[in-house]
């Protein structure tokens, strides 16, 4: 069992408001000892029992850590962090100390909700380019073995005429699967580009992040360490196999018209 944390000064004050809100969110997952929350985060067990102390506002990126090993959603808690963050300044300003301390977060407060909504509308266009891929998967996979079963078939069974239904099935199916291919292709890349808008729009309310920077030079990194494989576009194998059925099965029907005719 965790050791009881200490009691919070009894002054309203927004730091002690938020530790009580973190201390909360623990209790209601289980109270976890901070040493194991320190080994699911990567954070010291000493910065994550900070953040619920209530003598200072610990980072984002602490708090994040905390709330993340009790099952929270950073996303909820981010504004919070940013109106304590706020309503401290406000207080100290009132009070007429120095402002409050630096942390390694500065953004506005007043951007806090749009963030939210930006990483959520983000969120969700790399959840509808990921369903396109899948779907694209499972289309392609299922007409690849379908064509390739009636190829076979079309070539053993007898008569010729049973023949010529399953070259030309194999044909159609081809082609309806290289235009699914490309379609899905299309919405994969209509997503992928919004969820690039909204990425930009990130970086533009947290430049401090450096999130395109960041984004770019991993790409180039990765493009430089895998040259040839990277510029292979898994959406052109696709529909060079359906081109390839698509012609296997218009050479397995001349074959069935020839013998028909023979």
């Amino acid at each position: 069992m965790s050791r009881p944390e200490r009691r919070l000064r009894a002054d309203d004050s927004p730091i002690a408001e938020f530790a009580q809100e973190l201390r909360f969110l623990r209790e209601k997952a289980g109270s976890p000892k901070y040493l194991l929350m320190a080994r699911r985060t990567g954070r010291s067990r000493t910065a994550l029992a900070e953040a619920a102390g209530g003598d200072h506002l610990s980072s984002w990126d602490t708090v994040k850590a905390f709330v993340e090993a009790c099952g929270g959603d950073p996303l909820e808690w981010l504004p919070k962090w940013e109106r304590a963050r706020e309503a401290i300044r406000e207080h100290r300003a009132s009070a007429g100390t120095a402002s409050v301390e630096p942390q390694t977060h500065t953004a506005p407060a007043e951007s806090a909700d749009d963030v939210v909504i930006l990483l959520r509308l983000w969120q969700e266009q790399r959840d509808q380019a990921r369903q396109s891929e899948n779907h694209r998967a499972v289309l392609s996979i299922t007409i690849t073995l379908i064509c390739a079963a009636a190829g076979v078939a079309s070539v053993g069974v007898r008569p010729v005429l049973v023949q010529a239904p399953l070259a030309l099935t194999v044909v159609v199916l081809a082609l309806v699967g290289a235009v699914s291919s490309h379609k899905y292709y299309e919405r994969h890349q209509m997503h992928m580009n919004e969820a690039h808008q909204l990425r930009q729009q990130l970086d533009q309310l947290r430049p401090h992040l450096r999130i395109e920077t960041t984004w770019t030079r991993s790409r180039t990194e990765h493009a430089a360490r895998y040259p040839l494989v990277y510029r292979l576009r898994l959406h052109h194998i696709w529909v060079s196999v359906h081109l390839v059925l698509a012609f296997v099965g218009t050479v397995l029907l001349a074959r069935v018209v020839l013998l028909s005719q023979l």
